[in-house]
């Protein structure tokens, strides 16, 4: 018999999910397919399982719950459907309903109560690597000395929330051009600081006042993608009441799925609690036509762009992006085969199908080598470590950064070579 809070939660994408045709124009998109080829992880398939759930002819089994995980949430089946099925948000519900019906799981549960308790997080960025199946130097930056910062991977001051005010406000006789919050999400934080570092260091070369205001949490993701929309909500509410409360010009953040949450899902997880959701900024749109005010050095660097799921497809910031990373003088691109292809990160993905990840990041790691590129540019942090770990199994040295790390890079090589001309001065007029 089906079951009524399935009939409940998912009646509501029936037409929806009849729109799907089976054609497999999606199939040959979708990274987790194309990485195992079983028809029931391809979009499709899951459609076929999700109605069949919601007509009670299937019941709701660790096979099932297995599907909906293994779905990376790259939104590639979504652009390629031309019925406009919309995939992601069935499957997010089709979660929901499983953790209503079975419960989350042990490894959901643990994920889970690391992002509600800053403490266990803060303990969990140092089993990162253990727990995403990465090498240190996949989480940590790179490991060794960066060839674009110039920084060892595990260099770069941590943007927390203790170093910056949030009182005052930038003042034109104090030569600032205004007030930025930034929200550093639980990768930069935890994991990706140098990019939270880099982010900083360019707002503040512009002439923006930085903020990082505290009590800020997980914009609600992960949890979104374990089927808690509850706590989602809570987290929404948090971040909202936070930085709605602020006298600030923008919101920025460094994270593509972090925007994306902010962007896309926010209106809905604060609709209950009826509050306007804050307009939160990718920091490729906000840089958009500002970089010129920078004075930056020519860094010549031979480099290929991964387009992040939820900052291309999401957002639709690829072409953006690309224009932020080339108003760096010097930068030769080489575009990959397929660099709107997903790295095979998938957030809480990574933490239960590992082998899956890893295939999938590894089809990406033969096309950047395919480049001969010296540097990927990633602008996402969750991507960052996802592909550096996939070229680090394959052998390859190639580097991984974020687009504001280059552009920090080459403000800090022109400060330098200022301050070496001026020593240079100094010492031909003694």
């Amino acid at each position: 018999m089906r079951s009524k809070k399935t009939n409940n939660l998912l009646e509501q994408f029936r037409r929806d999910i009849t729109r799907c045709v089976r054609c497999g124009a999606c199939s040959t998109v979708c990274p987790t397919f194309l990485a195992d080829r079983r028809e029931s992880r391809s979009p499709r398939g899951r459609m076929a399982l999700i109605e069949a759930v919601l007509d009670g002819k299937l019941r709701i089994s660790d096979v099932y719950k297995d599907r909906l995980a293994t779905c990376a949430g790259c939104l590639a089946c979504e652009s390629a459907c031309a019925s406009g099925v919309p995939f992601s948000r069935i499957i997010l519900a089709a979660r929901e309903q499983a953790v209503r019906e079975s419960g989350p799981g042990i490894v959901a549960s643990i994920v889970s109560a690391a992002l509600k308790n800053p403490a266990l997080m803060r303990s969990f960025s140092w089993l990162a690597p253990a727990a995403l199946h990465y090498g240190k130097g996949s989480v940590r930056g790179q490991g060794k000395t960066d060839t674009v910062t110039g920084r060892h991977g595990d260099a770069g001051r941590k943007a927390r929330a203790d170093e910056r005010s949030t009182r005052g406000r930038g003042d034109s006789a104090t030569g600032t051009k205004g007030r930025v919050a930034f929200f550093p999400g639980c990768a930069v934080d935890h994991f990706q600081p140098d990019i939270g570092s880099a982010t900083v260091r360019v707002l503040e070369a512009l002439g923006y006042e930085v903020v990082v205001p505290k009590g800020l949490v997980c914009c609600g993701r992960p949890f979104l993608s374990l089927g808690d929309r509850p706590a989602a909500e809570e987290l929404a509410r948090k971040n909202t009441d936070i930085l709605a409360s602020l006298d600030v010009d923008a919101v920025v953040t460094s994270c593509a799925s972090c925007g994306l949450t902010f962007k896309k899902d926010y209106p809905t997880l604060l609709a209950l609690s009826r509050r306007e959701p804050v307009r939160v900024q990718d920091i490729h749109a906000f840089l958009a036509g500002k970089t010129g005010a920078l004075d930056l050095a020519p860094s010549p660097l031979k480099v290929t762009w991964h387009d992040p799921c939820h900052l291309g497809r999401g957002q639709g910031l690829a072409k953006t992006g690309r224009e932020v990373l080339m108003s760096v003088p010097g930068i030769e691109l080489v575009e990959m085969k397929y660099p709107d292809r997903c790295c095979g990160f998938g957030g809480v993905m990574r933490v239960s199908h590992p082998s899956l990840s890893s295939a999938i990041g590894e089809a990406k790691a033969k096309d950047i080598a395919a480049t001969h590129a010296d540097v990927v540019i990633a602008g996402c942090p969750g991507c960052r470590m996802q592909i550096a770990d996939s070229l680090r199994r394959a052998g390859s040295e190639i580097q991984v950064v974020h687009t504001v790390q280059v552009i920090e890079a080459a403000l800090r090589n022109a400060e330098y070579g200022v301050r070496s001309a001026e020593r240079e001065t100094a010492g031909t007029k003694k």
